[in-house]
């Protein structure tokens, strides 16, 4: 019996451990009997005003590092694993496309588009959101109080 699990990163801003640590997971969700297979898509999200295969290169080095993360975690589990960057127009058309799975993990932020087209893709549905760092707020100095003249 074999246990395909997809791991789609729905968000590219997130950080590489994240997904390594969803890559980690997911052999330890599926039974212990069963032949696991993961796969990682990476979507490279590109608006319609560009070519499928022009990224830019601030996007490619984003997506280069999750990719290297996820292949490392995979390499360190020794289980057969592929890990891919997809260019596509948008998330929840990416999950429209692939076939169905026995488990899908998201990570990152997820919407309400991308958790309805999850629900057609695998019955079993993991959502790891992306960890928002605490910012301070950074009060301005106060300005210099001025005497008032008359």
């Amino acid at each position: 019996m074999r246990h395909h699990t997809l791991i789609v990163c729905s968000d590219p801003r997130i950080e590489p451990d994240l997904l390594t640590q969803a890559v980690g997971d997911a052999f330890e969700r599926a039974p212990r009997d069963a032949i696991k297979v993961v796969r990682v898509m990476i979507p490279a999200v590109l608006p319609a005003t560009l070519p499928i295969s022009a990224w830019p290169p601030r996007l490619a080095d984003r997506l280069n590092r999750l990719r290297e993360a996820a292949e490392r975690a995979a390499a360190s589990l020794r289980t057969p694993c592929r890990v891919e960057i997809v260019p596509c127009r948008s998330v929840p058309a990416l999950l429209g496309a692939v076939f169905p799975v026995d488990s899908l993990v998201l990570v990152g932020s997820a919407g309400w588009g991308v958790r309805r087209a999850a629900r057609g893709v695998a019955p079993d549905l993991v959502i790891l959101p992306r960890r928002r760092t605490a910012r301070r707020r950074q009060v301005a100095p106060a300005a210099s109080p001025k005497a008032l003249t008359e």
